[in-house]
């Protein structure tokens, strides 16, 4: 009699892990439908690691002066239709685009568009540059899905404005997460890179000078390579005169407009 009743027990209890396992399997496929009609929604960041930790001040000043000194030699190719972009590399997965814009005050701005994939993870670097009340200021937003991108939801945002006020002082507003920081340097900013193919070392210097932002690149022994010097003019256009060892010279005006078309007037010299 009891050998009977353990069966019966047993086969019960098999039967409930039975319908116990039925029951959770199913449950996991709803949970996977639901997963997968959510997938067109803005996602959080499949991997922090594929945006960078915050920048310094220093980091930000320097990024910002070297995307407004690299607004001259950018190829933008043919933006004179509304809405035209120029794909100015493409390189793997990786491409550059460059377009005009206006800003919310109506000024005239250059972005550039990079969608890269660090670490095999889809990064969209989108950088606005244009020129205010004496300041040259770069928006930076980044992006890690496509979802986040077509919603303009950025994972990370700054706006870094940087203002030449003295021969030694540059002032510089760093905008973060909607909180100002204000940082005073008062002497150049130096950075330094080394080429691995050559192993020559460059040297670049930023500094201020009469209302103008300075860019002065040296070799290691500190003979000049190229000098940069941009000035913020009205309207949201931007001036970046470059001065060469030989004498020579070349000044670049560029202006994003409101039908994605840029603006560049080109003039060139000789001492």
């Amino acid at each position: 009699m009891s050998n009977t009743t353990a069966l019966e027990s047993h086969v019960h209890h098999r039967g409930s892990c039975i319908l116990f396992a039925g029951l959770l399997g199913l449950c996991c496929a709803l949970l996977l439908v639901g997963c997968q009609q959510l997938s067109d929604h803005p996602t959080a960041p499949r991997d922090s690691s594929a945006v960078e930790a915050a920048p310094t001040a220093e980091d930000l000043l320097i990024d910002a002066i070297d995307e407004v000194t690299s607004l001259a030699d950018l190829p933008i190719g043919k933006t004179s239709s509304p809405g035209a972009v120029s794909i100015i590399q493409a390189i793997s997965a990786d491409s550059v685009y460059v377009y005009g814009t206006l800003t919310a005050e109506g000024l005239g701005a250059v972005v550039t568009e990079r969608h890269t994939y660090p670490k095999g993870i889809l990064l969209i670097t989108v950088r606005k540059s244009f020129a205010r009340s004496g300041a040259v200021v770069t928006d930076t937003k980044q992006y890690t899905s496509q979802a986040n991108f077509r919603n303009n939801l950025p994972d990370q945002s700054v706006t870094t404005e940087v203002l030449p006020l003295s021969r030694d002082t540059i002032l510089t507003h760093v905008m973060r997460n909607s909180t100002t920081e204000t940082y005073t340097f008062r002497l150049p900013v130096v950075s330094s890179t080394v080429n691995q193919l050559t192993h020559t070392t460059r040297i670049t210097s930023r500094f201020p000078r009469a209302g103008a932002i300075v860019s002065e690149v040296t070799d290691e022994t500190g003979a000049l390579i190229r000098r940069t010097i941009s000035t913020a003019l009205s309207g949201g256009a931007i001036e970046s005169r470059t001065e060469y060892p030989d004498g020579s010279w070349r000044t670049v005006t560029t202006l994003g407009r409101a039908d994605g078309s840029i603006f560049r007037q080109t003039i060139t010299g000789k001492n």
